[in-house]
């Protein structure tokens, strides 16, 4: 998969803002210092948008976006 796809199929997670507990598609949410991804709403100025986040890490080390051909359970 190229980083644009799983950009994207990372980025249409869907998480609950801790701040109102609505759900959002991660693509739209903004990643605070503790991990946890907030709303527009919610965010505050120390926080990165979910693109700025995908771009300065390897999302294909990312277990659970590794498709199933990566997989090998013996």
């Amino acid at each position: 998969m190229s980083t644009d796809e799983l950009k994207l199929k990372f980025g249409k997670r869907i998480q609950r803002c801790p701040g109102c507990y609505v759900a959002y598609y991660l693509r739209d949410m903004y990643l605070g210092a503790e991990g946890m991804f907030f709303c527009e709403d919610c965010k505050d100025d120390s926080m990165f948008h979910f693109d700025e986040f995908a771009s300065a890490i390897d999302l294909s080390q990312l277990p659970s976006l590794q498709s199933d051909d990566d997989h090998h359970h013996h």
